[in-house]
């Protein structure tokens, strides 16, 4: 018996051959090379990214010295306003020549002063408290404060007691009627510690 084709069959053969080899090119050509396609776009969106950081850091690098620079002019500025921190005993006599002053232009006079020793604030800094006592007019321990704030050096004001010397319920029949107030105040400054160079 002999097998016999038919042209219809032989289409069919012909048709069923090419989509088999369609269908390998496109699983083992064509979708790969796709995939490889897409998987470089993406690769190159991620380089693209990594470049743009590039040339901004690039960009700022110069930025940043600029930065550094004015920091450390701050910080110099800032640290000329300390007392200075190496010897405490001296920075003791500054901080208690700055009160004096600063009363003196204020035209208010210092009944008691106390300064305690250097005490350890943190790591870096030390710090000296004074306390003062006084009898002065409002107006003298405004001034006497303005001239603490706006002082050479950096001094704070700790705490505050201040109270009025008597009670007047009326004005004086005569004369100007003068109040007088009596005050504690804790005046604080912090000193640099001096820095140690490691050996």
């Amino acid at each position: 018996m002999k097998l016999e084709i038919r042209a219809r069959d032989r289409r069919a053969f012909l048709l069923l051959a090419s989509a088999a080899i369609v269908y390998a090119v496109l699983s083992f050509a064509v979708l790969p090379a796709f995939d490889a396609l897409k998987e470089a776009s993406a690769g190159a969106a991620a380089k693209e990214e990594q470049l743009s950081r590039y040339r901004r850091a690039l960009i700022r690098k110069g930025h940043y010295a600029q930065l550094l620079v004015q920091a450390r002019k701050n910080v110099s500025e800032a640290e000329a306003r300390l007392i200075r921190g190496d010897n405490p005993t001296l920075a003791a006599v500054e901080l208690q020549t700055i009160v004096e002053e600063a009363a003196k232009k204020a035209g208010l006079e210092l009944n008691q002063r106390n300064i305690s020793p250097a005490r350890k604030k943190d790591a870096f800094f030390n710090e000296i408290t004074m306390t003062l006592a006084f009898e002065a007019t409002p107006a003298q321990v405004s001034g006497f404060l303005a001239e603490i704030r706006n002082g050479p050096k950096f001094v704070t004001v700790r705490g505050v007691q201040i109270a009025p010397t008597e009670v007047r319920y009326e004005a004086p029949k005569k004369g100007d009627f003068r109040k007088m107030l009596r005050g504690n105040l804790t005046l604080t400054a912090v000193l640099p510690l001096p820095v140690r160079k490691d050996k």
